[in-house]
């Protein structure tokens, strides 16, 4: 039809049904099955009947309806997906964990798109409507090749080696959506996954998004409009948001995976804070003692005796690029034991680095400790406030070559009677 002057230009008659979950287009050609939906197969199917054996998945002339090319087996899903960006049909099924429960994510197939040969056919298990983004196909926990069906990989951020690339959310109604840079759905509030820092998942409390997707970025606004009159969840703001990005602000993560007991090449520990964060040079930093949900915790041995938790809003340190880290710490005597190997035979070197900020408004002279790391002093009579020029600025201290076979022990002693020692954060990276 000419959406401007109503008149029709051409007709196909169904032979079944054009699922509208599977007519899309390119803008020059139209996209669609001819089939029954897999409710109705299962219909027939409890009453001792097969599913039609005509089925069509169609390419036509958006123009003139002309028939581009046809497939007749193989048909068997009830979604339709296009990449221009790589001449790629998807057919897949549309499940979904509160809403459709007779369409199984079992299947997928790939196809050139200009001339429906067909790529791939496997078996996959998903339980969202897949998002092609760019060479990958994500679904509800895992990204598949768009050119293979093989699944996807990415580098452990602690031992570099390959694993699965995955992402987790909590429960929650709706299914995950993408843009360029973003993954959003509900995970018990309103969720998110950052697809450019690889960062873990993360919440906007106060809300819950949708019982259908509502977290839609565009523009550089994520927008939520208010899709839950009719639900009885009690979130403390029930309205239409609109949010844009502001990186000065605090955001925390979660992180599903585990340590696999490899070297540890790089990892940052967040003393006190209330979840995980990626750095910009890619170093994930972990909240210890762990509290913000799931991360890669390493075993690290730890008397909390004598230890107090303290934590500030990093707006109020100055910016250094790394002020999150220095926003939150632990007071008092420490002694941490951090394992980096699980099974090392030789030792390796690392560069250590200490991340300090006076919270607590003590002046010089009313904070001095003493800083070990393997047992050897490194810092002797350190002073946060003299160091920093004052309160409130970060201040990192770094150590190179230092030898750790399987266990990294970093102490802070107090001096003198006074303010108990204070840390941060702990970076820790393998040197070449």
């Amino acid at each position: 039809m000419d959406r401007h002057s109503g008149s029709v230009k051409w007709t196909l008659k169904a032979r079944y049904g054009f699922i509208h979950n599977t007519v899309i287009s390119n803008g020059k050609v139209l996209y669609c099955l001819d089939k029954l939906p897999p409710a109705l197969e299962k219909r027939l199917q409890r009453r001792g009947k097969q599913p039609p054996l005509d089925y069509r998945m169609l390419a036509l002339d958006l123009e003139t309806g002309r028939v581009l090319w046809e497939k007749n087996t193989g048909v068997f899903g009830s979604w339709l997906s296009y990449s221009a960006e790589h001449d790629r049909l998807l057919q897949a099924t549309r499940p979904s964990r509160d809403m459709i429960i007779d369409e199984p994510g079992d299947r997928m197939a790939v196809y050139v798109a200009s001339t429906g040969a067909l790529v791939w056919d496997r078996r996959i298990k998903y339980n969202n409507p897949p998002i092609l983004f760019h060479d990958r196909i994500i679904t509800d926990d895992a990204a598949y090749s768009l050119a293979t069906g093989d699944r996807k990989l990415s580098d452990d951020p602690l031992t570099g080696e390959p694993m699965p690339w995955t992402y987790s959310r909590g429960y929650g109604c709706n299914y995950n959506i993408a843009s360029e840079y973003l993954l959003s759905f509900r995970s018990a509030a309103a969720g998110f996954y950052d697809l450019f820092s690889e960062g873990g998942t993360g919440n906007l409390g106060g809300f819950k998004s949708g019982c259908t997707s509502n977290l839609i970025a565009a523009g550089g606004v994520l927008n939520a409009p208010d899709y839950t009159r009719t639900c009885q969840c009690s979130y403390q703001n029930q309205t239409s948001l609109a949010f844009i990005h502001m990186p000065e602000l605090e955001y925390w993560t979660t992180n599903d995976f585990k340590w696999n007991r490899k070297r540890v090449r790089r990892i940052g520990l967040n003393l006190n804070a209330p979840g995980d964060r990626v750095a910009a040079d890619g170093t994930l930093w972990v909240d210890f003692p762990s509290v913000g949900g799931k991360s890669p915790d390493l075993p690290i041995t730890f008397d909390e005796g004598g230890t107090q938790k303290v934590r500030r809003h990093s707006l109020t340190l100055q910016p250094t690029g790394h002020e999150w880290v220095a926003a939150s710490a632990l007071a008092g005597p420490i002694k941490l034991k951090i394992p980096l190997a699980g099974d090392a035979t030789d030792a390796a070197t690392y560069t250590v680095k200490l991340h300090f900020a006076e919270l607590e408004d003590r002046k010089p002279g009313e904070r001095v400790f003493d800083v070990r790391l393997q047992d050897q002093e490194v810092l002797k009579g350190f002073d946060i406030a003299r160091e920093a020029g004052g309160a409130d600025q970060p201040v990192v201290k770094t150590f190179a070559k230092i030898p750790v076979k399987d266990t990294l022990t970093v102490e802070c002693s107090p001096v003198a009677a006074g303010a108990p020692p204070l840390l941060s954060g702990i970076e820790i990276i393998l040197e070449d």
